[in-house]
């Protein structure tokens, strides 16, 4: 089971375009330009949950006046690293970058680790400036602003019949967001209990990572990569959409075949 989401979410068809290959590899250092992909589609994530159920203590000017009355010397980037770690804490597994960029030598209770490399300053001030206007209203729009954010473009993909019984193995950005929107529209299906998400890419990753949140679920989404043995039940079905990267479809299919 998840725990219950407001509305429902839009028709369960999104595909994501293929990830170039300048992005960084698992357990890689990311560049500047990767880490400012990584905190906007987080940032984006956790601003839609906040408007979904407004708590005040992240964004607006409750939010603001709190910061300005604890920062000190601390910048923008510092309070973006606050709210991610905070987030992470509420959702296990999903607004960190250690699930992201599987930066396994981590504890799996610390979301970024002493060695991570914040946001610029500057670019950090840029972008949470710039929050107002990626304020995407669904479920659906949420999940093409996060691969926006990456440089990725959303389009059709049809996850089909889900019910409580099935065990899926979803490879793909588009598979796994249109699965998740599926799940967010039906809370008697469990996500994480249900679905094996085999990702290896980091946009790739942080999408399905961040579905956890989005869905609301109770625990962290279940991740497969080349080099992250999963536990696969008897009888799963696969879901793969075309973006997913070669190496997780090849093994997506071989994780399903019997």
């Amino acid at each position: 089971m998840q725990r219950g989401v407001s509305g429902k979410a839009n028709n369960s068809r999104v595909r994501v375009r293929r990830t170039g290959d300048n992005l960084p590899s698992p357990m890689s250092t990311p560049d500047p330009e990767t880490r400012q992909s990584f905190y906007t589609s987080a940032l984006v994530c956790l601003r839609f949950l906040e408007q979904r159920k407004v708590t005040g203590r992240r964004f607006g000017p409750d939010a603001d006046a709190l910061w300005g009355a604890f920062c000190g010397h601390l910048t923008t980037a510092d309070r973006i690293d606050v709210l991610l770690r905070d987030a992470d804490a509420e959702w296990p597994g999903s607004f960190g970058a250690r699930t992201a960029f599987a930066l396994r030598a981590l504890a799996e209770d610390e979301p970024f680790g002493a060695e991570w490399p914040s946001l610029d300053p500057i670019d950090a001030e840029a972008l949470w400036r710039r929050l107002p206007e990626l304020s995407p209203a669904s479920g659906r729009e949420l999940f093409a602003a996060c691969a926006a954010a990456w440089g990725e473009t959303l389009a059709p993909f049809d996850a089909g019949p889900i019910d409580a019984t099935a065990k899926l193995v979803v490879a793909g950005p588009s598979a796994i967001a249109a699965t998740a929107l599926a799940f967010a529209a039906d809370e008697t299906l469990s996500w994480s209990q249900q679905v094996v998400c085999v990702a290896t890419p980091p946009p790739h990753r942080q999408l399905a990572a961040l579905a956890a949140a989005i869905i609301n679920a109770l625990e962290p989404t279940r991740l497969a990569s080349l080099d992250e043995p999963p536990e696969i039940e008897p009888g799963s079905r696969l879901l793969a959409s075309a973006d997913a990267a070669p190496e997780d479809l090849e093994r997506a299919r071989r994780l399903v075949a019997p």
